[in-house]
């Protein structure tokens, strides 16, 4: 069999697989150069247990900022009456933005730096709270409790004893008793002193008379 003409008008096949080949191969090393430096350790390393740091933003999450209120908190809790307005706000710095997120007793209710509750409802009183979350990390706000005023308990007063008319004297009427007071016992005194006088003179009459 003679040998293969390369010069002939019909490409050999093994010409046609070398071709092939080289292209492919053109293209794959093109394609890789121009992958960014990340996808390619990617591809690199598919399949290899690869441990990446844990960002420290992570123990933030748990991390609790106070909110601005109105009325003001106290201890964690807003007293309100019904029909009346309440505003929540959370002004927290995060690079980048952060979305802020409201929760109702744990229920999403509301998105962005202020909650407004234009009228207070018996549905409404309950917990609040805000979470600020962004690429890096989440932060969470303090809850704040919701509640009607708690009533006011006047301490009772004794009431005033009133004196027994027939033991209470006043102005000129006790000055009256007391004036009877002293004649009578003037009386009594006099009645005593004569009955004792009366007394001696009888005594010395029936002496007198037996002598």
């Amino acid at each position: 069999r003679g040998p293969l003409d390369v010069s002939s008008g019909h490409t050999p096949a093994w010409r046609k697989l070398l071709l092939t080949g080289t292209l492919l191969t053109s293209c794959t090393c093109s394609a890789f150069s121009e992958l960014p430096f990340s996808a390619q350790l990617n591809t690199l390393t598919e399949g290899a247990s690869v441990h990446l740091p844990v960002p420290g933003s992570l123990e933030d999450s748990l991390q609790l900022m106070p909110l601005k209120t109105f009325p003001a908190a106290i201890r964690g809790v807003i007293q309100s009456e019904l029909n009346y307005s309440v505003i929540l706000q959370w002004v927290v710095t995060m690079d980048p933005e952060p979305v802020l997120s409201w929760t109702f007793n744990g229920v999403p209710c509301g998105m962005g730096e202020k909650l407004f509750i234009r009228r207070l409802s018996w549905e409404q009183l309950g917990t609040y709270m805000c979470i600020a979350t962004n690429s890096k990390k989440q932060l969470v706000s303090e809850p704040v409790t919701i509640s009607l005023p708690k009533p006011i308990v006047q301490p009772t007063e004794a009431e005033p004893m009133e004196p027994d008319p027939t033991l209470s004297l006043s102005g000129g009427s006790a000055i009256g008793l007391l004036a009877a007071g002293i004649l009578g016992a003037g009386a009594l005194i006099g009645g005593m002193c004569f009955t004792i006088i009366q007394s001696l003179r009888t005594d010395r009459q029936r002496i007198g008379t037996c002598s």
